[in-house]
């Protein structure tokens, strides 16, 4: 849990003081994992520019009646996402742009609701995490258990906007799960301090990963927040020859305790940056690189070799969804023993070439490959005249995201084709 001590108060912009009530009011919110700036254009004018994560709290006037709006890169003309919103003389409105690169999308917040009464607050969510999945989010007290709380919105959809709810003015625990599984908690910030008639949008934003998320929280008329996690997730794959004992810790995390090879460990939350990791064979301490794992991203702790002479890897994760939604994306990981060090692997599906030279300790990028309920995956190794490791009638799923990790002796190894996402 990280505590933000933050305080989200309330900053109204006041109508009057030289206000054209004739207009109404937009500003641009950048929201997207894809974009570092965008650029929000109105009836051909480019009312603001470059436009970051988490920006602006400003606002611009529009004319109700001229509202063909674009998002666009700073400087172009090439429209991203386009609208044409129904606008009100004298309202508000913010428009929060999402989406990974080539699929920006858009979603216009009301910024007009009424304050609530003293003493209380009002909250929406709106999921801007296409590839999270969806997800329920969480407001309680700090020291509330998970289990026994009540969702502020449940299995929210990306570029839903819910309802809002009313709650009282105080300091919050925000936590965002996976829709239905409060045991795959993707975001958790104490410290939020929502004040007396304010009223927020609570903004899901991606992670670097895939899974975890981050959020902005909006003031209506007023500040944007932007709240980053402080955890990445850590999985160990145990694949030492000789069905080797596993033990490893990354941060005084436990990921496995003694589990034999092969075995694929699950993500869990370990703090994000430099950390320190602790692997044991058989009770015998490995070596580890040193690592720094940024807020948001997905990590592999790769225990291969032999079992009397083991070594460990770390294997950055790349678990965003496939570009197109018919596709998997897979990658091949080597994790295979009795192989000279110059032997790379290489991988094809239905005998097309997916990775290649794909060297020990180390990970292909991911191919997103056309799904199929009957896939034949084959590994070869340069240099050695038979078929490491065949498999037939593998499903990859559209959407999905699997690794290939082959591990333990190569006269006798296993391929673990783990669905990652």
């Amino acid at each position: 849990m990280r505590c933000m001590g933050l305080a989200l108060a309330a900053v109204v912009v006041a109508c009057g003081g030289g206000e054209d009530l004739s207009k109404a009011q937009v500003r641009l919110v950048n929201a997207s994992s894809g974009y570092s700036a965008l650029d929000l254009v109105v009836d051909d004018q480019r009312l603001q520019n470059s436009v970051a994560y988490g920006g602006t709290a400003s606002y611009a006037e529009v004319d109700p009646d001229e509202t063909a709006t674009k998002v666009t890169l700073p400087g172009s003309t090439t429209a991203l996402v386009s609208t044409t919103p129904a606008l009100n003389e004298g309202d508000r409105y913010t428009l929060v742009a999402y989406g990974a690169e080539g699929s920006l999308a858009a979603v216009l917040l009301d910024d007009n609701a009424d304050q609530p009464d003293s003493g209380k607050a009002r909250v929406r969510v709106l999921n801007a995490a296409p590839g999270a999945g969806h997800v329920d989010v969480y407001l309680t007290a700090a020291d509330a258990p998970l289990a026994d709380a009540e969702a502020l919105q449940s299995a929210a959809a990306a570029g839903v906007v819910s309802a809002f709810t009313e709650v009282n003015a105080a300091t919050w625990r925000l936590r965002v799960t996976a829709a239905g599984d409060r045991d795959d908690l993707r975001l958790d910030l104490s410290g939020i301090v929502l004040a007396s008639r304010q009223t927020v949008t609570v903004v899901v934003t991606p992670g670097a990963g895939g899974a975890l998320v981050n959020a902005l929280v909006i003031t209506q008329r007023g500040a944007i927040a932007a709240l980053d996690g402080a955890s990445a997730r850590v999985r160990a794959i145990a694949g030492v020859t000789d069905s080797g004992a596993v033990t490893a810790t990354v941060g005084g995390t436990a990921l496995m305790t003694g589990i034999g090879s092969p075995a694929s460990g699950l993500y869990t939350l370990v703090p994000s940056g430099a950390t320190t990791a602790t692997v044991l064979v058989n009770g015998m301490a490995v070596t580890v690189p040193a690592a720094t794992l940024a807020s948001g991203t997905d990590h592999t702790l790769l225990v291969w070799g032999t079992a009397a002479a083991p070594a460990a890897a770390w294997i950055a994760d790349d678990n965003r969804a496939p570009t197109v939604s018919t596709r998997a994306k897979l990658r091949l990981v080597h994790g295979l023993a009795g192989l000279a060090d110059s032997a790379t692997l290489a991988l094809t599906v239905n005998f097309i070439p997916a990775a290649g030279g794909v060297a020990g300790g180390t990970a292909s990028t991911p191919t997103q490959l056309d799904a199929s309920t009957d896939a034949t995956l084959t590994v070869t190794a340069l240099g050695r005249s038979s078929t490491v490791w065949t498999a037939t009638e593998r499903t990859l799923a559209a959407g999905a995201v699997y690794s290939l990790f082959m591990v333990g002796p190569v006269d006798n190894p296993t391929g673990i084709l783990s669905k990652d996402r």
